[in-house]
């Protein structure tokens, strides 16, 4: 468990790295486009690294549904809505109001157990957490 909070933890600092990286790559290649150059050297890196280290599954594509290939298209808009964000509201803003939107759908997802993950209901302490992180954004938002 400590070695995959860890990971996640580093895969979080990626993120706040990405987002700034991204915003100053618009300055000069515009917005949409460097969302886009973004995800293209993204893919050309997972294609590399799918070659050198997949199990060479991938061409079971065919056999999922093709709602499972909306992944993609979400991380393109949320790596566009940084790059818009950035600029306008800051890094810490940025990631703490991402946060905020991951960890309510998070909640939702968890609540109805969807894409065949456990139930696990929204309590009080659930709720908390979520009411706590909303005040960080606000404080954090204050100028």
């Amino acid at each position: 468990m400590l070695p995959t909070l860890a990971l996640m933890i580093f895969a979080g600092c990626m993120v706040a790295l990405q987002a700034p990286i991204n915003a100053a790559l618009a300055r000069t290649v515009g917005t949409l486009e460097s969302s886009f150059i973004s995800f293209t050297v993204g893919a050309v890196f997972l294609g590399l690294m799918s070659f050198a280290l997949g199990r060479g599954q991938v061409l079971r594509l065919a056999e999922t549904p093709a709602w499972q290939w909306v992944g993609g298209v979400l991380g393109a808009c949320m790596v566009f809505s940084t790059v818009l964000a950035v600029p306008r509201i800051g890094a810490l803003a940025t990631g703490v109001a991402m946060i905020l939107g991951n960890l309510f759908m998070a909640t939702v997802i968890d609540h109805f157990g969807w894409f065949g993950l456990p139930s696990v209901p929204l309590d009080g302490r659930r709720a908390l957490g979520l009411a706590c992180m909303l005040a960080g954004l606000v404080l954090v938002m204050r100028r």
